[in-house]
């Protein structure tokens, strides 16, 4: 069975060039998004941003898709995409309150309570944990 977790990554319309170079680098990523996601939103924040998610996936970074898609996260989340800027456009170049984490959000629920994981403040308010009891 395996160890399950629920994500979602979303990213703004500027970002997908950025995702693209992931999906040509591992053929696998193009699957995982455009065959297995459980929803895959092409325009979900009504600006063309793209919204994807799995439910009950293994999330397991040894497989090769899953370790680009983090490698991805990663890297939007390190910053290290300063030279994005350009790319990004005018307003992310020159406005220091508009950065790459504001263009993707990635969260990740495991099994287990303790395992969360959150990265990015694209969409925030729209993408977050919710803690509910049942009974």
């Amino acid at each position: 069975m395996g160890y399950r977790s629920e994500v979602v990554l979303a990213i703004s319309k500027k970002m997908i060039p950025h995702f693209m170079v992931t999906m040509a680098k591992e053929p696998e990523v193009r699957a995982l998004v455009f065959e297995d996601t459980d929803r895959f939103d092409q325009d979900y924040d009504g600006e063309g941003g793209w919204l994807m998610n799995w439910s009950g996936i293994k999330w397991y970074d040894s497989y090769p898709e899953v370790a680009a898609i983090q490698a991805f996260v990663e890297d939007c989340d390190s910053e290290c995409l300063e030279t994005w800027d350009a790319e990004l456009g005018e307003e992310g170049k020159n406005d220091p309150n508009k950065r790459e984490y504001e263009h993707f959000r990635f969260v990740r629920l495991g099994e287990d309570n303790e395992d969360v994981e959150e990265k990015g403040e694209f969409c925030y308010a729209d993408i977050c944990f919710v803690r509910d009891l049942n009974f």
